[in-house]
């Protein structure tokens, strides 16, 4: 009997120990797919973050010649007189400076194509009596001085309204304040975002209708 009942004994040591390892490794098999789901839902997230970044850069415009070369050219064409107002907007598909500006007799416009920086003298014409002898260029010349770029205006403009995609700006003047104003697609919505040209600070925005 007490052969027997050791043979028991032992019998019952071993299946437990069977079991036990089975036990165990039934924990790792669940830790490594626990694992192995939270990596790949990791490297899913980062492919879609990554996807909307590259979805964004596709949108955004592609301007090649910034608003200081396109005054440069503007200046070089016409010296000695002052900018009163810079539209960047699409013109059959392919992005357009449009700069005019004054002396104290005329008023000059010039087109600048955004992406070769080719230019072309618009138009010449005299100005009115009153605006003559530098009346239309004290108070309608912009202030130029440290204005915040296209890109800076354009991100400023989608955070301030939490989406979309800047696709038309405006330099311009009213009272003693040069500001921007930014045209913001969101969806089959267009917004209006004006903002100080030199501060960056947020002044209106507003539906179009």
């Amino acid at each position: 009997m007490d052969n027997v009942n050791k043979k028991m004994m032992i019998g019952t040591l071993c299946l437990g120990f069977v079991l036990a390892g089975c036990t165990n490794t039934d924990k790792s098999l669940e830790t490594k797919q626990q694992s192995k789901v939270s990596t790949q839902t990791s490297q899913s997230a980062t492919q879609n973050s990554s996807d909307t970044s590259n979805s964004i850069t596709k949108n955004q415009p592609q301007i090649k010649i910034n608003v200081e070369d396109a005054i440069k050219a503007y200046n070089e064409a016409y010296p000695n007189t002052a900018i009163t107002s810079l539209d960047l907007d699409p013109s059959f598909g392919v992005y357009y400076y449009e700069i005019k500006g004054v002396d104290d007799s005329k008023e000059y416009e010039v087109k600048i194509n955004a992406e070769t920086g080719e230019l072309k003298k618009e138009r010449e014409e005299t100005l009115d009596k009153d605006e003559q002898n530098g009346v239309e260029k004290k108070n309608e010349a912009l202030d130029l001085k440290d204005i915040r770029s296209v890109d800076d205006v354009s991100k400023i403009a989608q955070d301030s309204l939490g989406e979309g995609t800047a696709i038309e700006w405006s330099l311009e003047r009213e009272l003693s304040v040069t500001y921007w104003e930014v045209k913001v697609q969101t969806g089959n919505k267009e917004m209006t975002v004006k903002i100080n040209a030199q501060t960056g600070d947020v002044l209106e925005k507003e539906l179009d209708d």
